[in-house]
């Protein structure tokens, strides 16, 4: 075997256990206190060969845990680095403040991660009673208003795409579930300009939420106030017009094309 062929099987070699190990960590994710054990079984790997890459892994800190294995304070400090390299993070928290003062309801910002939306920022509102989100945590894109507004601002025939493939499960009565009744309110909040989450994920949990777009009118984020449904439809038009005027702001903020104001939405 000459120098060249031993030379790519050491590069192909290398590929392969990079991808295991990327496999590993997002395992991890999904299965935080999960075995080695476990995730060799799951993942098809021999355990001796599980065992060696999370011993290197933990090693670097992506993984952290002898038997209950979970990720590590690198990946951490990685995520961080990530969002801070996200415009919308940069931008968002002052009109997400800002947001809360007018509605005085919590407010949050989700960006899109395999096909789920990804709380990234909260600003807890003043009220005894509220809605909070752990920051990482997921929402689905067809049971919550930062997923379908986020989906609006697709074009339809990539968000048709994206609701052909997604899981639809129900949550509530009032989750919407078949592909007829979310394109049909995919249609209806572009032409509104706002999301609605009427207790479709949790029950008594109403949400507004908009599109965060940027300079190519694509979807960056989305933003939403949430709170029980007693009092955000007591509030509702208010709390309408502020979601889409902050959205707006941020989305110029972005660079997108500045938009005409938002007209006060008819209770």
């Amino acid at each position: 075997m000459n120098s060249v062929s031993t030379r790519n099987d050491v590069d192909r070699g290398a590929a392969g256990t990079l991808v295991r190990g990327l496999d590993i960590i997002e395992w991890i994710a999904a299965h935080p206190g999960g075995t080695v054990p476990l995730l060799a079984t799951d993942l098809g790997l021999s355990r001796s060969a599980a065992y060696r890459i999370v011993a290197t892994l933990r090693d670097r800190e992506y993984v952290t845990g002898e038997t209950e294995l979970r990720l590590g304070p690198l990946v951490m400090r990685l995520g961080l680095q990530a969002l801070d390299g996200l415009d919308v993070f940069a931008v968002g928290p002052e009109h997400l403040r800002a947001l809360v003062e007018e509605t005085e309801e919590t407010a949050f910002i989700a960006v899109v991660d395999d096909d789920q939306m990804c709380y990234v920022m909260q600003e807890e509102g003043p009220q005894v009673v509220r809605v909070l989100s752990k920051l990482g945590s997921r929402a689905p894109l067809h049971a919550s208003g930062l997923g379908k507004a986020w989906m609006s601002a697709l074009p339809p025939a990539e968000a048709d795409a994206v609701l052909t493939r997604i899981p639809r499960p129900r949550y509530t009565p009032t989750t919407l579930t078949t592909l007829t009744e979310l394109r049909t309110e995919l249609d209806r909040i572009r032409d509104q300009g706002w999301a609605l989450d009427d207790a479709e994920r949790e029950p008594g949990v109403r949400c507004i939420a908009a599109p965060l777009v940027g300079p190519d009118g694509r979807p960056v984020a989305a933003i939403s106030v949430a709170g029980p449904r007693e009092r955000i439809v007591a509030a509702q038009s208010d709390i309408v017009a502020a979601v889409r005027r902050t959205a707006t702001r941020i989305s110029t903020a972005l660079g997108a094309e500045p938009q005409a104001p938002a007209p006060h939405p008819t209770p």
